[in-house]
């Protein structure tokens, strides 16, 4: 345990450092960065490629010289080594023949040395005399070529029977060629012959230099090219971020100024509706202690009067007048009711719920069923927001009471999401909204309360469908 936990320690400075390298890199300019990644992928691929077109040419060139040597060296071998057709080793008449031809020029001064391998590994002819009668086990090169291939490859000369060739201290070609008989064609003999490759190889070089120095000039060329493309888009994409960024601030602070203006809309309608509750209980108390009270003294003014003008209590002209001033003072009280509100401050959801659907039935008389409970609903909220509340429910069960004064009526309450949504909903006749589009204050009035405030109105009906008024009242709207 205690091993893990040093391991991990260990690790953790080291991810902080690449971590901290990473987000540097991250940090720097696009071009900076193609520079870096791609200068890497680039000498990668420069160095691949190099690879393979070194090895290429080196094979190419290993194998024509070693085709080309073949040809020569199997005009001379071939038609000497036809005995092995019936033979497993070659006459001392015929050996001494090849080693004669071996020592003349040009074969003196290209070939090394010169073996001669029968199926079994057996040395049938050698330019070293003492290998000649040996066996030796056949290599991977040996035995491709009893297949019929011809092999050819710069040899490092650790095989047991290469020890004259390592002498020579030069680079050797080491070539192995099948030996096919003239008449049958089949093959009777491997040549195996070591060329002297000085020349070939200072030849292959400088192939690989001019190799090398064209894939550099081209890999640096191609990374130059596209440096200069991505240093350009770059440019732009700097140019274009910087434009970006700063219209990204210019609409932070218009969507700023924005947010700002519209709380303090929103404040204002808040403080507006507040304000409008306060002249409204002012203009209610005012009527009420004003033309309610001077109704009121009319009325008894009338009594006197219709008694000391001995007017007869069923008389038809004092009965219109007495009912008359009874139903201007009934008016009058009711318009005071309306337009004055209870003490919302301080009260629940639920209770500006139920003082709003209470004044209701008591004014009108009708029945409306409840759709909420008082844990659905927030316990504490602005004051403007009850009294938005309190003016949609006494509004749209009015509207409720006024279309369709028979159909059932409810009030639904309910939180979800973070909004507080409140529903009025009546199973009455309903009626066609393009119809009656812009007709009546009071559903555009609510409209306009509830959307100042930032909430939702919304209304759903159809004829013969009812009438569905919903406000919605998002989180923000309610702080």
């Amino acid at each position: 345990m205690t091993v893990v936990t040093e391991i991990e320690a260990e690790r953790t400075p080291l991810r902080a450092r690449l971590g901290h390298l990473v987000s540097r890199v991250r940090a720097l300019p696009l071009h900076h960065r193609f520079a870096l990644t791609g200068s890497l992928v680039t000498l990668v691929g420069m160095l691949v490629t190099g690879s393979i077109v070194s090895r290429s040419i080196e094979d190419g060139v290993v194998r024509n010289s070693a085709i080309s040597s073949a040809v020569y060296m199997e005009s001379f071998i071939a038609p000497l080594s036809q005995e092995l057709v019936d033979a497993e080793r070659l006459s001392p008449d015929t050996i001494a023949r090849m080693q004669a031809l071996l020592m003349q020029s040009p074969l003196s001064e290209r070939v090394v040395g010169v073996k001669i391998w029968r199926h079994d590994g057996l040395i049938a002819f050698s330019s070293d005399p003492e290998l000649i009668g040996q066996i030796f086990d056949p290599s991977e090169d040996l035995r491709e070529a009893w297949q019929g291939h011809l092999n050819a490859s710069f040899d490092d000369l650790t095989d047991a029977e290469n020890a004259r060739e390592r002498e020579q201290g030069v680079a050797l070609l080491e070539v192995y060629n099948p030996i096919h008989s003239i008449l049958s064609g089949e093959i009777i003999a491997v040549a195996e012959f070591y060329l002297d490759a000085t020349e070939l190889e200072a030849d292959l070089r400088a192939a690989h230099a001019r190799a090398w120095a064209v894939v550099a000039a081209v890999t640096l060329v191609t990374f130059l090219a596209l440096f200069g493309i991505v240093r350009s888009g770059s440019r732009t994409i700097a140019s274009q971020t910087r434009a970006l960024t700063g219209q990204l601030a210019e609409l932070a602070r218009v969507s700023a100024q924005n947010e700002a203006l519209r709380t303090r809309v929103q404040d204002a309608s808040r403080r507006g509706a507040e304000t409008n509750e306060r002249y409204m209980r002012r203009v209610s108390a005012e009527l009420h202690d004003g033309p309610a009270q001077a109704l009121a003294l009319a009325s008894l003014r009338l009594d006197a009067l219709m008694r000391r003008a001995s007017v007869a209590k069923d008389d038809p002209e004092a009965q219109n007048l007495r009912a008359t001033l009874d139903e201007a003072l009934k008016d009058v009280r009711d318009l005071c009711r309306g337009l004055t509100l209870p003490v919302l401050s301080g009260r629940s959801a639920a209770e500006t719920l139920e003082m709003a659907i209470d004044a209701h039935e008591r004014r009108t008389g009708a029945r409306v069923v409840r759709g909420f409970g008082d844990t659905d609903l927030p316990a504490v909220l602005p004051h403007p927001i009850l009294i938005c509340i309190y003016r949609f429910v006494q509004e749209g069960l009015m509207n409720a009471f006024r279309h369709a004064p028979e159909a059932p009526v409810e009030v639904n309450a309910w939180w979800a999401g973070g909004c507080l949504m409140v529903a009025v909903t009546d199973r009455g006749p309903g009626f066609d909204m393009e119809q009656t589009a812009g007709i009546g204050l009071g559903l555009n009035g609510l409209r306009e309360r509830v959307e100042s405030i930032g909430g939702e109105f919304n209304v759903e009906t159809h004829p013969g469908m009812g009438t569905h008024l919903s406000m919605v009242l998002h989180a923000e709207a309610l702080a």
